[in-house]
């Protein structure tokens, strides 16, 4: 397998903290990214970490292959589509760390409730009778995404051909939501909180959540290209470090309102506050479906974060299903370990400081206003 040329770079003197460029888009499973840097894990760790806020999926895997950024929060699959040459240029990249579980939902317009929809055996039928009507459009994130893998499956479940009986569009996560709302999407397979956004505007409902379609799937990585792993491998360590303990503070309920709190500002997502607070803190709102809200996205690094063969293989078939016919040709089941580096999490699992404050770390004072 032949990779593009990585130009060499002249070693630098060391730093009191070395600064690093991590690439995000404001979706939650990039939560334990932003809770680390404001609880000062980054820093404490000996990091000067710049979170750079991007519009979509592409433009994360564009600044990062062009070495814009150092890391980035991005679809597990992108592993495979970067390491294997699925329609961009190859580049040796791997993961030491998965960011969370679950995280995403299937969302439905009011139309479709009104007309009757309750599932995917529903929508097929109101479909159906709508065939020579129009053509239902419904959006996903990114071609090789989990919410375009769980979006086909749920439709199938209904009886419903995704290949004839419906288009999917590609839109970034960002936009997928403005699109539902200005009509132009039926229904979206997308990471919170735009599934939220739409349940509390009133303007959708959402019919299924991701971890009821496959529980406990993994979701995003920390993804890095091989060389920066290898020639700054400690600093690769102590950012996973730092967001492995990030993680554990992520998943206890009782720092959730401080969790909403920190995303909700302009740098960051800046949404109003409940939209991220119907899953993160609750109690969960599916507006007028029946959704559960047990499940909904998982944190804690120690029970999800290891990127594990097993997981690597749920991912690997994804993208084998959905990337033909490019992907019968490039994809080889012997990259999952090269990109799916447990090693890596447990060397970085040892550097985590999970006994002692890093467990629960203190939230940062609020200013007075």
């Amino acid at each position: 397998m032949r990779f593009a040329k990585i130009k060499p770079v002249a070693s630098r003197p060391p730093t009191r903290r070395a600064r690093l460029r991590v690439g995000f888009v404001p979706t939650l499973d990039c939560a334990t990214l932003i809770a680390a840097q404001e609880l000062g894990l980054f820093a404490r760790h000996g990091l000067d970490v710049r979170l750079s806020r991007e519009i979509g999926w592409a433009t994360i895997r564009e600044k990062l292959l062009h070495e814009e950024l150092e890391a980035v929060a991005t679809h597990a699959s992108m592993l495979f589509s970067i390491y294997c040459g699925l329609g961009v240029v190859r580049r040796p990249c791997l993961t030491g760390l998965m960011l969370g579980s679950n995280g995403s939902a299937i969302t439905l317009s009011r139309q479709c409730w009104d007309a009757g929809v309750r599932d995917a055996a529903t929508l097929s039928r109101f479909i159906r009778r709508s065939a020579s009507d129009r053509v239902f459009t419904f959006g996903a994130v990114l071609e090789l995404s989990t919410q375009h893998h769980l979006l086909r499956n749920w439709l199938r479940s209904g009886g419903l051909d995704p290949e004839k009986d419906v288009r999917i569009a590609v839109i970034p996560s960002e936009l997928i939501y403005e699109s539902f709302a200005a009509g132009f999407l039926d229904g979206y397979c997308v990471a919170e909180p735009w599934n939220s956004a739409a349940v509390l505007n009133r303007t959708g409902w959402i019919a299924a959540s991701s971890g009821e379609l496959a529980h406990h799937h993994p979701e995003k990585v920390l993804l890095v290209l091989q060389d920066f792993a290898e020639r700054r491998h400690e600093e690769h360590l102590r950012l996973l470090a730092a967001l492995i303990e990030a993680s554990v503070f992520c998943e206890n309920p009782a720092h959730r309102p401080e969790l909403v709190r920190m995303l909700a500002q302009p740098r960051y997502f800046d949404v109003p506050a409940d939209y991220l607070a119907n899953s993160l803190v609750g109690p969960f709102s599916p507006g007028l479906g029946t959704a559960s809200p047990d499940n909904l996205i998982g944190y804690d690094a120690r029970t999800v974060g290891a990127p594990s063969r097993t997981r690597g293989r749920w991912v690997y078939d994804l993208v084998a299903t959905l990337g033909r016919p490019v992907a019968d040709e490039a994809l080889k089941l012997d990259v999952i370990p090269k990109v799916f580096r447990h090693d890596l999490f447990e060397e970085a699992m040892r550097i985590a400081d999970l006994g002692g404050s890093a467990r629960t770390p203190a939230a940062p004072a609020r200013r007075a206003a």
